[in-house]
């Protein structure tokens, strides 16, 4: 018995070969595109032209009959023509609708809600998971102007702002933003509020102005967990601040009873002070996410607080030149003890990935409607690769490196500028390896300062 049919009768099917497989594939006929059934349709229009006309001449004598011929033979290519244009367009329209279903079949199938918006501002497509999220009764409901929605489900920041519609993310990219996104918060239909994350991209149209595609996404149960992590991390580290402060307590206490322990008890003192300082980053850092307003302002003199963080630190840098270029006052208005925190830390990191001593320059100046303060060192730098992630929250852009043992929790930088930022400024830094690091931050003047 063949072995093909051994295997046939065994119930196991014999396995295709590639090359099969391949001819098979290439064999199977392929639908053709408006690019050849054009010139296909052109070509056999002239060959039916051409040689009918001269089968005819040759078949009929008569030129009465002949004419009649024509005439037939004309009809019979219209005919024929309209026949293949109408199985063409119906097989074109079956196409575009079983691509169209799959599209939407797709889009309703997805587990974050779908918005199409079009020029004029008016979502005029939503999927299953848009009615659900927001819990309306049906589709219709949210259909309409995306100004109407975002009223009717109280659509607004964080901090409990509005969202004018001008900061809406599908009306951004309609109007030229490749992407656009942000997070806020809406409420249901049943009363209930939830964390949304918004982003828009922008659907081109051939002549028209493009859509816009807003994909909403309930973030709710992530932000609850990021609540309860940093209230943890809040609760943790005000219980590790009272043991402490006694540890320190006690180690200056000693070092007035015993003078030969002088410097191991220093010791223990600056290890306590490190870890002071990490617990404040830490309550920073959770104190920010935690709370979403801009917390106390006044007004105060930036140059006098930036002395006084340089001569805090003084002593605890000996090997360090702190110098200050300040001319004058410069007055901001924002929360006192948090911008010092923010001076602290830029000064702080100054020296500590300065490791050689050498000279810590500050600079206090005003320039454009701003306060602005820098803070420049000779240090070690950051690598170039590294410096796109800095702000990033737990990120030591020395890490892995043989200065990694110097670097902290990586919570210092992200807490500063987002300090900075709720005050209406900005933080940025220059950096080279080898050469040093100048961290720059700028706050807004007072109006009557801006005016002067």
């Amino acid at each position: 018995m063949p072995s093909e049919l051994r295997e046939q009768g065994s119930g196991t099917a014999p396995a295709p070969r590639q090359g099969a497989a391949v001819r098979s594939r290439w064999w199977r006929p392929q639908p053709l595109g408006a690019h050849a059934i054009a010139p296909a349709y052109a070509a056999l229009a002239l060959a039916w032209i051409a040689f009918s006309d001269q089968f005819v001449h040759t078949l009929f004598s008569d030129p009465a009959v002949r004419a009649e011929a024509q005439t037939v033979k004309g009809t019979v290519f219209v005919l024929v023509t309209a026949t293949l244009l109408y199985a063409l367009i119906r097989r074109s329209e079956r196409r575009l609708s079983a691509l169209g279903a799959e599209l939407r079949a797709t889009v309703d199938g997805m587990a974050d809600c779908v918005l199409v918006v079009d020029e004029r501002g008016v979502i005029v497509e939503a999927n299953r998971a848009a009615v659900a999220l927001v819990g309306a009764a049906s589709k219709e409901e949210i259909l309409g102007p995306l100004e109407v929605w975002a009223r009717r489900f109280q659509l607004r920041a964080q901090d409990g702002t509005p969202i004018g519609s001008d900061r809406f993310a599908a009306m951004r990219v309609i109007g030229g933003e490749p992407v656009a996104q942000y997070d806020a918060l809406l409420r249901r239909a049943d009363g209930r509020d939830v964390y949304v994350s918004v982003a828009a991209t922008p659907v081109p149209r051939p002549g028209k102005p493009p859509l816009a595609v807003s994909v909403v996404r309930d973030v709710t149960a992530a932000r609850r967990v990021e609540e309860m992590r940093e209230e943890f991390l809040s609760t943790a580290a005000h219980e590790f601040k009272t043991p402490l402060a006694v540890i320190k307590a006690y180690a200056q206490l000693m070092a007035r009873r015993e003078p030969d322990e002088v410097r191991a008890l220093a010791v223990i003192q600056r290890q306590v002070d490190r870890l002071t300082r990490l617990l404040e980053d830490i309550l920073e850092s959770s104190r920010l996410r935690i709370d979403d307003g801009a917390g106390r302002a006044e007004q105060f003199d930036l140059s006098a607080l930036a002395r006084a963080a340089a001569d805090r630190l003084r002593p605890a840098a000996p090997g360090h030149l702190l110098e200050i270029e300040a001319n004058g006052e410069v007055p901001v208005v924002a929360d006192r003890e948090r911008i010092e925190r923010v001076v602290a830390n830029l000064l702080e990191n100054a020296v500590r990935f300065s490791p050689q001593g050498g000279e810590v320059r500050i600079r206090v100046e005003t320039a454009a409607g701003e306060a602005r303060l820098s803070v420049a060192d000779h240090g070690i730098g950051i690598p170039p690769d590294r410096q796109d992630q800095v702000f990033r929250r737990y990120y030591r852009a020395h890490s892995g490196t043989p200065e990694g043992d110097c670097s902290g929790l990586g919570l210092g930088l992200e807490a500063s500028r987002a300090v900075v930022e709720r005050y209406g400024g900005r933080m940025w830094f220059e950096s080279a390896p080898g050469e040093g690091s100048t961290f720059h931050f700028g706050l807004p003047l007072p109006r009557e300062e801006r005016r002067t």
